[in-house]
């Protein structure tokens, strides 16, 4: 009986043995990439151990059981242990790929090797390693067809982030980098378009607005390429630990500028002070932290302290928004619709990078794809904010048409005309019929009635007096508003806007503002005071 107890405990025990073997990954004939996370096995050392743990001492090891490894700042080492079968079918190269940027170093070792075979990570120039035409550290696997191999990684990386580890095979490799680098390329270019619309507005109306929204786009869009797209390949590609702190230094200047636009914008100052001024607050911390990126040997703690700007400042914004919508600011509506949106991302971001929420491709990637979006609604939204008059519309309109003529004027079309005739002839005819307390008057109607063309008094108004015919016919408008008020003809200011050509008291305010420093109203008295 007891023979018997004896042979059935070694049965178990060899069957225990057999099943509790470590299974070798493999991927299938129509398999090019495959999440081998939960599969791995840990063993976490302080980081001055630097020999690789023995690979059958069963009691270190422990299996990850995660879609993703989370190292939350740590300064220890991590190694992972793994078995990978090569397909039989053909010879090829296999990738150990960390689907993370921001890693220290990972080392490759063979069973009971002591030094690496190859070295990966952001402490080494991207020229040393081992593949190098993919975003993310990588490390070459080799072997037969059919041939079974284990090996060990060391990853020592003070990350924040989740992330999972791959096995990729070449097409896998090709992709995976074709899908980013268009994705990345494609946001890219819808970055530089909303630049360039609100360099123009900017241009043609000088508010502060779109040139704070400009820096803020800009700044985010290089800090998303350089962390998710290719911008490290051109630009940093012996350097990834710089591209890293050139990333960090971008999204912080980037906030900067962003807390600056959303004072302006929401006019916090004026209705909102305690708003404002924390507002302020963050804008110096972000701006103290720009120096301190490139000579702090770590970025961790300033990544903390961006979560907490950020979890605090982006809800306080929405909610200053649905309070000044709720005072009668309908002009907020896109406003709330655009920073609803970008806070939900926003804190998808946050949580992941808190380590609240595992890797995931929304999760990583949700903000950088639909950031672009987002501004494009706030873009909208400052132009309908301060677009409600035909004055402002027909400024940006004749801004776009200068730009885009800019090239023919190489060609000039005014070449052999009499440059001086013309303006004098353009000044009689503004004096005498006073053409611009039209409002539909139009460039084509004055250009013909001093014989020349559209293109020809387009190019002379730019190239002679330096403004576009918008602005040249609010200037002629806010000269005879200035009369008007220093003679007092007239005491209602809607009806001096209305005379001098102006389609609102709002666009009228604005654009003798912009001329004098001061509102209609302020003028009027000053040039009273003065008379007397």
């Amino acid at each position: 009986m007891i023979r018997i107890s004896f042979f059935f405990l070694v049965l178990i025990s060899s069957f225990g043995s057999i099943f509790a073997k470590e299974l070798p990954f493999i991927l299938k004939a129509n398999e090019h990439n495959k999440n081998i996370t939960p599969e791995l096995y840990l063993w976490e050392k302080t980081d001055t151990e630097n020999i690789p743990p023995p690979i059958n001492q069963n009691d270190g090891w422990k299996k990850t059981r995660s879609n993703a490894l989370n190292f939350n700042f740590s300064k220890r080492s991590y190694w992972l242990k793994f078995r990978i079968q090569f397909r039989e079918e053909i010879r090829e190269n296999l990738y150990f790929v960390i689907r993370w940027k921001a890693h220290d170093l990972a080392e490759l070792y063979t069973p009971n090797g002591v030094t690496p075979i190859q070295r990966v990570g952001d402490t080494l120039s991207k020229s040393n390693w081992p593949v190098k035409n993919i975003l993310y550290p990588t490390l070459l696997l080799q072997g037969e067809p059919g041939e079974e191999k284990e090996f060990i990684v060391r990853i020592k990386s003070e990350s924040i982030m989740s992330f999972p580890i791959e096995i990729m095979d070449e097409a896998g490799l090709r992709a995976n980098l074709a899908v980013e680098t268009g994705v990345f390329s494609l946001s890219a270019c819808l970055y530089g378009m909303l630049i360039l619309v609100a360099l123009l507005y900017y241009r043609a109306t000088e508010y502060k607005e779109f040139l704070l929204y400009t820096c803020y786009a800009f700044c985010m869009g290089a800090s998303y390429d350089v962390n998710y797209g290719n911008a490290i390949e051109l630009f940093w590609e012996d350097s990834p630990l710089g591209a890293e702190k050139v990333n960090y230094f971008f999204f912080n200047l980037g906030g900067l500028f962003g807390f600056q636009f959303i004072r302006k914008f929401l006019e916090t100052e004026k209705f909102l002070p305690w708003v404002d001024r924390i507002l302020f607050f963050f804008s110096v911390i972000l701006g103290l932290t720009l120096p301190l990126i490139f000579t702090m040997e770590t970025i961790a703690y300033l990544t903390l302290t961006n979560e907490i700007i950020y979890s605090i400042s982006i809800p306080l914004i929405l909610i200053s928004g649905i309070y000044l919508r709720g005072r009668g600011n309908r002009k907020l509506n896109l406003f709330l619709v655009s920073w609803g949106m970008y806070m939900t991302l926003g804190y998808i971001s946050i949580f992941y990078y808190m380590g609240f929420l595992e890797y995931g491709f929304f999760t990583v990637y949700s903000v950088p794809l639909f950031f672009p979006a987002d501004l494009l609604i706030l873009l909208y939204n400052i132009i309908q904010k301060y677009s409600q008059n035909l004055e402002e519309k027909n400024s940006l309109l004749e801004t776009l048409r200068g730009f885009i003529n800019k090239p023919r004027y190489a060609r000039s079309k005014i070449s052999g005309l009499d440059v001086d005739e013309s303006l004098n002839a353009l000044e009689h005819l503004m004096s005498t019929e006073k053409l611009f307390a039209e409002e539909e008057v139009t460039i084509q109607m004055l250009a013909s009635k001093i014989g020349l063309s559209t293109h020809q008094l387009s190019e002379l108004l730019n190239s002679r007096l330096g403004m576009g015919f918008a602005a040249y016919l609010n200037s002629k408008r806010i000269e005879e508003a200035k009369l008007l008020l220093k003679n007092d003809t007239e005491d209602n200011i809607l009806n001096i806007a209305f005379a001098v050509g102006f389609g609102s008291k709002t666009s009228f305010n604005v654009e003798f503002k912009k001329a004098t420093g001061l509102t209609p109203k302020q003028y009027k008295s000053f040039v009273q005071k003065a008379v007397l």
